[in-house]
C-alpha cells in the first residue's frame, strides 16, 4: 500500500544508465545484504495538506490488506480527511491481484537508487552524523519508459541527496529537491517539488525501511495555483515470522 501510495506521489520518468561503482562508503550502504520480511501489522499516519488520519493495515492470511481508522472517530472526520480515508480503501480494492501485498524490505531498492543517481555522484558535506552525497536525478522513482522533453526539463532542474549513517554504514536517507522555478511547457509552472523518505534502521530487516515519506509539488496550471503536501508516517511495525528456509542476515553482520 505504502509502495502504491509513492507510484501515484511521483510523474512516470525513466532513463536508463549503467551502474557504475559509487564512492565509498555509498556503495557498501548500497551493496548490504538485507532480511526480505513481510509485515503482518502497521500503524501509520496518512496526511494530505494539513489534514491527517491515523491508520492500522493488518496483513491477512489470504495476502489481502484490511484498514482500520485508528484517530480521529469516523464520526468525526472532516470532509478533507473523509476523503483521504475513502481513497485509501477504494485504492486498496483497485489494487492487481497478483501485486505484492504487505510491507517489506523491497520499499529499500538498492537498484532503484543506483538508477534514479546514475554514475556522477559526489561527496558533498558531513553533518549530524551522515555522509552526504549529491547528484542530478536521471529518472523519478518508480518510472517507466525514456522522459519526453518536458519530463527532462524537470529533472535537469533538479538535485538529489542520498544520506548514509555513518555509524552504521546504512541509507538513512533520500530526497529530491527542485532547485529552481522551471516551466516544463506553456501551461504550467513548477516553483516548488520536494520527494523526501526518510530511513530508519531495523534489527529485523538489517538495514533500512522506510520511516516517513513527503511529497510536495507547488506551482501553477491554466492560471491557477496550487501547493499540495502528501506525508506516510510509520509509526510501528509488527514483522511477520520470517519466510520457512529464508536466509537471515544477522545485524552485527552488517556493521
Amino acid at each position: 500500500m505504502v509502495r502504491s501510495l509513492m507510484l501515484g506521489a511521483c510523474a512516470a520518468l525513466f532513463s536508463a544508465t549503467a551502474f557504475a561503482q559509487l564512492p565509498e562508503p555509498l556503495e557498501q550502504a548500497l551493496s548490504a545484504p538485507v532480511n526480505d520480511r513481510e509485515a503482518a501489522r502497521i500503524d501509520m499516519r496518512i496526511g494530505v495538506n494539513n489534514d491527517r488520519i491515523m491508520v492500522r493495515m493488518v496483513e491477512t492470511e489470504t495476502g489481502d490488506s484490511d484498514y482500520t481508522l485508528l484517530a480521529p472517530p469516523e464520526d468525526t472526520l472532516n470532509e478533507a480527511q473523509r476523503e483521504l480515508w475513502d481513497d485509501l480503501l477504494e485504492d486498496d480494492e483497485d489494487e492487481d491481484a497478483d501485486e505484492e501485498g504487505g510491507f517489506s524490505a523491497e520499499d529499500f531498492d538498492p537498484e532503484e537508487l543506483r538508477r534514479i543517481m546514475g554514475e556522477d555522484v559526489s561527496f558533498l558535506r558531513e553533518e549530524d552524523g551522515r555522509l552526504i552525497y549529491g547528484f542530478v536525478p536521471l529518472a523519478m522513482p518508480d518510472s517507466e519508459g525514456e522522459p519526453d522533453r518536458t519530463e527532462q526539463r524537470m529533472l535537469e532542474a533538479m538535485q538529489g541527496e542520498v544520506h548514509v549513517n555513518a555509524a552504521n554504514g546504512h541509507v538513512q536517507a533520500f530526497h529530491l529537491r527542485l532547485g529552481e522555478s522551471v516551466k516544463p511547457n506553456f501551461a504550467a509552472r513548477i516553483d516548488g517539488f520536494q520527494f523526501l523518505q526518510d530511513y530508519v534502521f531495523d534489527e529485523a530487516v538489517n538495514g533500512p525501511r522506510l520511516a516517513s515519506l513527503h511529497f510536495n509539488i507547488a506551482g501553477s496550471a491554466a492560471f491557477q495555483s496550487f501547493d499540495e503536501n502528501m506525508t506516510i508516517e510509520i509509526l510501528d511495525i509488527e514483522w511477520a515470522a520470517p519466510a520457512a528456509g529464508g536466509v537471515v542476515v544477522e545485524a552485527a553482520e552488517s556493521h
